[in-house]
């Protein structure tokens, strides 16, 4: 039996000082894949912390910290069927504190227990670099 994988890769869009990510979770896998919607920003909304961001060096914060609940399969799990893809949005200044101009480093880092198999999923997407504000 093939393990399911996911492929996580962000773009990016800077426009009057308004920064959103669009992250495509891609199902590379044999068999459908089970993705919380808490890591996929359902809705926009952001509350799993899953990315991380830099400038200059400097982790960038967030604004505020999310009290989670746990999540309950069917209801709470999108489903990316074999070689489908499933894509979320935010609106990074709704959630960090991002300064006004300078290049920002992005990169999407999740691990969470698989409903289905149990073992523990991970998710990584490469490093994306933008220049906002300049």
């Amino acid at each position: 039996m093939e393990d399911n994988k996911v492929a996580a890769s962000i773009i990016t869009n800077s426009t009057n000082g308004i920064l959103s990510i669009t992250i495509t979770f891609s199902n590379i896998g044999e068999t459908s894949y089970f993705l919380n919607k808490k890591l996929a920003f359902h809705n926009g909304i952001y509350t799993i912390s899953c990315l991380s961001l830099n400038a200059e060096g400097k982790e960038i914060k967030r604004r505020i910290n999310i009290k989670v609940k746990p999540s309950s399969f069917p209801d709470d799990y999108i489903e990316i069927k074999p070689h489908s893809s499933h894509k979320g949005s935010l609106i990074l200044n709704e959630y960090f504190n991002l300064p006004d101009s300078g290049i920002i480093s992005i990169q999407y880092q999740a691990s969470a227990r698989n409903p289905v198999t149990g073992d523990i999923d991970v998710i990584n997407s490469d490093i994306t670099e933008i220049e906002i504000g300049g």
